[in-house]
């Protein structure tokens, strides 16, 4: 199923016509807005046309009747107090259809009443339009939708409720052991009314008192589940109040004074690193560093030594080449001129290079003067840049912890934050307390359901084993309880059989999402209570407190994905806020591994702030159609532009 088009005339803050065509190939689909911009109102129509008045938006909402309902969605801008939603969508089960919904209706009455217009490949269908509501639940079932369309923020709640009576009554539905529930309640029934002829003996009447005490037992259970899940929930509140005053503790300079006997200690530690500093340019200043301001006059001065060291060596050869020639000459008898004239060449190239004397260095002090220009100064000064680099970054790490240290510091506000926060944590530890006594009952009831459940199989082994069929109503009630005792373990059998599947499914997304792949191996499920648990590398089950809140978000989302796996539906998805509560590694295991393969079609409904840039350009390559949701303050409507927040703007 792939939704092609939703339109909207008039339909909350939708004013006049508006509409969403969906004609992108890929599997993610962007709906970006802000806050109170229209994206709840949007997962809301398309429940609405799907679903009427047996949407869970409908149920879950505050209005006591479905045309109060209808009426809270006109939009009030307009002039005209007509309203419809339309919805096309697009089926392949080895032939493509094409249907279209349209629900309309008006507030010219107190009592809106509905219309109802069903379409097939283009053309009205009339027996479509009578039995929508049994037509729409072979394609999805109501029970099964909450798997495929659902909100963030009330996936955050379920993640730390432990009961979710509607989490669990969804995985019965999805497993089809609703159907058993069903036959079962009817069996009771005509127990009921076959007990109310008084031609049952007295162990068909004690066994039908022991049942209403396993039921009455049963009922006090659910009572308990729902009184803990209360309580859990307090318990979140309570702690994101305490959260907020720990900000605004902080806010308000509160670290600052836990901190401060701290921070003077670090501040002390960096005024004698840069004492140690200071020292150190102090050390060379006494040595090569004040040559650098003559660097140029030392090189000019080494060069100049050079030549003259080199004239002075050129000045003594040629006076050892004379005394060398006379030597020469005093026992030659061939011809003379030659040499005098190679002498004389020599003397004259030696005045022509003849360098001036003007220091006069001897060798070692030549050799001292190139060391201190081509190795000293060069060292000096790059120590001394590092010395002075480091004297920079200490001294103003000292400035920030003396401006961190002056704060202005309202001693008296953060007195009275800090007994908020004392009321606060107090709070919690309340709610602890009273979780665990609400724990320790609800084991005491469970217990008891136990043992008045194992009396009562007992009795009803122990009457049809000895039972005769003497007339109709033994007859009845004997194959009835028979009956009653098979569907209940058929449906442990079929229950444990696919929930052993379904476990091996959220573990399976659960890995695939999950940052720390080596914390939880595997999750398992009770085939009775339908209650998860995580067990680690060794078999051990790990606490659900000792999850921080994403991690526990990450595994309802990983339950809902298989079961919507499981359900072997293919059917888009649509998510509202979907990374409420999300740190940054969970949101990026949702975009790039959770999206893309959620459902044939992946609807995000987000803000810029968990969408943003990063999030926006991480999923762009499997985006197929991106709107932006505008607000008008003047005309209090909302209306729908191509692009995506962000990247309209790129």
């Amino acid at each position: 199923m792939i939704i092609k088009k939703l339109q909207l005339y008039n339909f909350g803050v939708y004013a006049g016509d508006n509409e969403f065509a969906f004609e992108g190939n890929k599997p993610i689909v962007l709906i970006g807005g802000m806050n109170g911009r229209g994206k709840t109102t949007f997962l809301e129509a398309v429940l609405l046309a799907l679903y009427g008045q047996n949407s869970f938006a409908y149920s879950e909402s505050d209005h006591k009747s479905y045309s109060g309902y209808l009426r809270s969605f006109i939009n009030r801008g307009s002039n005209d107090d007509t309203c419809s939603v339309t919805l096309e969508f697009e089926t392949n089960n080895g032939i493509r259809e094409n249907y279209k919904i349209q629900r309309a209706w008006s507030s010219e009455s107190k009592r809106a009443k509905e219309q109802i217009s069903v379409y097939k490949d283009g053309e009205y269908n009339d027996f479509l339009t009578n039995n929508w509501p049994m037509f729409v639940e072979n394609i999805l079932p109501s029970a099964l939708s909450s798997f495929f369309f659902f909100d963030g923020e009330q996936i955050a709640e379920l993640a730390v409720d432990r009961t979710n009576d509607q989490l669990k009554d969804s995985i019965r539905s999805m497993l089809g052991i609703s159907v058993l529930d069903v036959l079962s309640n009817d069996l009771m029934r005509n127990l009921k009314r076959v007990n109310k002829t008084g031609k049952q003996d007295v162990s068909a009447r004690e066994i039908q008192k022991l049942r209403e005490e396993k039921n009455l037992a049963r009922e006090e259970l659910e009572e308990a589940d729902r009184e803990l899940g209360k309580a859990n929930a307090k318990l979140l509140k309570d702690n994101d109040a305490l959260e907020s005053l720990h900000r605004l503790y902080t806010a308000k300079g509160g670290d600052a004074i836990n901190k401060r006997q701290e921070l003077l200690k670090k501040r002390g530690t960096l005024s004698a690193e840069l004492s140690k500093e200071n020292e150190k340019i102090y050390g060379l200043t006494a040595e090569e560093l004040p040559l650098l301001l003559v660097e140029d006059l030392l090189s000019e001065i080494k060069l100049q030594a050079i030549d003259e060291h080199a004239s002075a060596v050129m000045q003594e050869s040629v006076h050892q080449l004379n005394k060398f020639f006379s030597e020469f000459m005093s026992g030659y008898s061939g011809d003379r001129k030659t040499g005098e004239d190679f002498l004389a060449y020599v003397k004259q190239r030696t005045e022509d290079n003849h360098v001036q004397m003007v220091y006069g260095l001897s060798e070692q002090a030549l050799f001292q003067v190139n060391n201190l220009v081509e190795g000293k100064l060069q060292h000096t000064r790059q120590e001394g840049k590092e010395i002075l680099k480091k004297k920079v970054k200490i001294e103003k790490q000292i400035d920030e912890l003396d401006s961190y240290l002056s704060l202005d510091i309202n001693d008296q506000e953060l007195q009275d934050i800090y007994k908020k926060i004392k009321k606060a944590e107090q709070k919690i530890i309340d709610d602890q307390v009273k979780i665990a006594e609400l724990e320790q009952k609800r084991s005491n009831i469970n217990a008891r359901v136990i043992a008045v459940t194992a009396d009562f199989n007992k009795r009803v082994e122990a009457y049809l084993a000895t039972a005769e069929v003497r007339d109709s109503v033994d007859r009845i009630s004997k194959y009835s309880n028979m009956a009653l005792d098979i569907i209940k373990r058929y449906r442990m059998e079929l229950q444990k059989r696919k929930t052993d599947l379904l476990a091996s499914t959220i573990t399976e997304c659960y890995l695939k999402l999950a940052n720390k792949k080596n914390l939880i191996r595997k999750i398992e499920m009770d085939p009775e209570t339908l209650d998860w648990k995580c067990l680690s590398e060794d078999e051990s089950e790990i606490p659900r407190d000792s999850l921080s809140a994403g991690e526990k978000q990450l595994m309802v989302i990983s339950i809902l994905w298989a079961l919507a796996i499981c359900s072997k539906k293919k059917l888009p998805v649509i998510i509202d806020t979907p990374l409420s509560r999300m740190d940054s590694l969970h949101r990026t295991a949702l975009i790039t591994t959770y999206f893309p393969n959620a459902g044939e079609q992946t609807i995000i409904l987000s803000t810029d702030a968990e969408i943003d840039e990063g999030y926006y350009r991480l999923m762009k390559n499997n985006i197929g159609d991106e709107f932006t949701l505008n607000y008008d303050e003047v005309s209090k409507s909302t209306s729908i532009q191509k692009g995506y927040l962000i990247g309209a703007k790129s």
